[in-house]
C-alpha cells in the first residue's frame, strides 16, 4: 500500500473513532466502520490545514443569497420527506436506515460489517421481516451500504488480509430473497476501493476509488469488464464520469469532478476556474467554492446563508442538497440541509458545542456527498429522523 491509499484509509477511519477530535479536523467521507489509523498523522494536519483554510478564505466576491427562500425545522420545510423513528425495531435490535422500499417499507439493517441482517421494516404497523437471505463470505470484515436500481438491491463485501483479499458484488430482488454474488475481484483495501457502485442497463456498474476506470458486471453474474476509453475516470452519476484531481490540500485523491465527460457520448463539461477562487467540490450541476456556490459554468453565483462556517458536504448530494454547519453564538451551532437550486433550508434540530464527542458523531452522520442517493438519517433525542432526500420536490 503507498502513502496516498494509506492516507485515505486513515481519512476513512477517521469518521469513527471512538474520541474523534474537533470537528474541525473533519473531512467529509463515506461512512465507514470505528477505528483510527495512526501511521499518517502527520499528514492528516497538512489535509486538515489545507481544508480549513478552504472554507475560510472564501471567495473575495459576496454575492446574496436567495431572497424569499423558506426556513424552518426541517419537518416543516419538507413535511412530505421527513418521518422519525424508533432507535430500534420492534423485535429488539438496533438499526441503520438504507433506503425506502418500493413498497413503501424502510430497508432497515442490523448487525457489524461482519454478519449484516436486512430488515423490511413496515412504518405504518411497526412490524418488521427479515428480507435478505445472505451469508457473508469468510473473512469477511466489512459490508457497504445498500443502493437500488433496476429492481434490485445491491452492496458488496470485502474480505481483508496482509497480502490480497476479495471483494464481491451481491445483488437481491426489491422484494427480498436469496442473495447472489454478481462478480468478485482481487482486493487490497480494507474498505473496498469502489468510489461508486450504481445499476445501469442491466449491469452493476462501478469505478475504483484509487486510480479510477469504470468497469460493469451483468446482475445476474459475470467477470468485471472494463468499460473501454475510462482510464482513471471516477463516476459521479451515470454516464458522467471525473479524473481525480490531486492536490496538495487534498492528498487522498478523492475527485472533485471539475471536469466531466459522458463515457456514452464523449460529451465534456467542464467546470469554469476563476482565479483566487478556492475549490472545494462539484456536481453535475453545482460547485461549491469557499463558502459561495455557483453552476458549473460560473453563473448563478451566491453565498451560502449567513453564520455557515463548516460544509459537511464535499459535493452536493443528488445534484442539489449539501449540510452546512451554522454559527448560533459564541461555542453553539447548528447542522442544516440546504436546497441548492430553491435556497430553502432546514434545521435538523440538533444544537451542538463546536467542539466535542456528541457533535462530531452528530456531524458525521449527517454528512452526505454525491454517493448518498436516498437518505439522510440521524440520531436526535433518542429517535432516528429519516429524510427522504428522493422525496423533496
Amino acid at each position: 500500500m503507498n502513502i496516498e491509499d494509506l492516507l485515505r484509509e486513515t481519512f476513512s477511519d477517521m469518521a469513527r473513532e471512538e474520541a474523534p477530535p474537533p470537528p474541525e479536523r473533519f473531512l467529509p467521507a463515506r461512512r465507514r466502520p470505528r477505528g483510527l489509523a495512526l501511521a499518517a498523522a502527520a499528514a492528516v494536519t497538512v489535509l486538515v490545514a489545507g481544508a480549513t483554510l478552504v472554507i475560510q478564505n472564501g471567495s473575495s466576491r459576496q454575492p446574496e443569497p436567495v431572497a424569499g427562500a423558506s426556513e424552518g425545522p426541517v419537518a416543516e420545510v419538507w413535511p412530505r420527506a421527513v418521518r422519525v423513528v424508533p432507535e430500534k425495531l420492534p423485535n429488539g435490535p438496533a438499526f441503520e436506515p438504507e433506503l425506502y422500499l418500493p413498497d413503501g417499507s424502510l430497508l432497515a439493517r442490523t448487525g457489524k460489517g461482519d454478519k449484516p441482517v436486512w430488515w423490511s421494516y413496515n412504518l405504518s404497523s411497526g412490524t418488521a421481516r427479515r428480507l435478505i437471505d445472505f451469508v457473508p463470505p469468510a473473512k469477511t470484515d466489512y459490508t457497504s451500504t445498500v443502493i437500488t436500481g433496476g429492481g434490485q438491491l445491491l452492496w458488496y463485501t470485502v474480505s481483508w488480509g496482509k497480502i490480497k483479499g476479495a471483494l464481491d458484488i451481491w445483488a437481491v430482488s426489491t422484494s427480498g430473497g436469496a442473495a447472489h454474488k454478481v462478480t468478485s475481484f482481487a482486493q487490497t483495501m480494507k474498505y473496498g476501493d469502489i468510489s461508486m457502485l450504481t445499476v445501469a442497463d442491466g449491469k452493476a456498474v462501478w469505478s475504483r476509488g484509487i486510480n479510477g476506470g469504470i468497469y460493469q458486471a451483468p446482475l445476474s453474474g459475470g467477470k468485471p469488464r472494463f468499460v473501454p476509453g475510462t482510464k482513471a475516470r471516477h463516476l459521479l452519476q451515470w454516464p458522467w464520469a471525473g479524473i481525480t484531481t490531486r492536490r496538495a490540500a487534498d492528498p487522498s485523491g478523492e475527485p472533485d469532478f471539475q471536469h466531466l465527460v459522458n463515457v456514452l457520448t464523449g460529451e465534456r463539461r467542464d467546470a469554469v476556474v476563476k482565479q483566487g477562487e478556492p475549490k472545494w467540490g462539484c456536481s453535475l450541476t453545482w460547485c461549491l467554492t469557499g463558502l459561495n456556490v455557483r453552476h458549473r459554468d460560473g453563473s448563478r453565483v451566491r453565498a451560502l446563508p449567513g453564520g455557515t462556517d463548516w460544509i459537511l458536504s464535499r459535493t452536493p448530494a443528488l445534484d442539489r442538497f449539501v449540510v452546512l454547519r451554522q454559527a448560533t453564538g459564541d461555542d453553539d451551532a447548528r447542522l442544516v440541509l440546504y436546497d441548492l437550486p430553491t435556497g430553502r433550508k432546514g434545521d435538523l434540530g440538533a444544537r451542538l458545542k463546536k467542539r466535542g464527542k456528541d457533535t462530531a458523531a452528530m456531524m458525521n452522520d449527517a454528512q452526505i456527498d454525491y454517493e448518498t442517493r436516498n437518505l439522510l438519517a440521524y440520531h436526535l433525542d433518542g429517535k432516528q429522523v429519516i429524510v427522504d432526500l428522493t422525496a423533496i420536490k
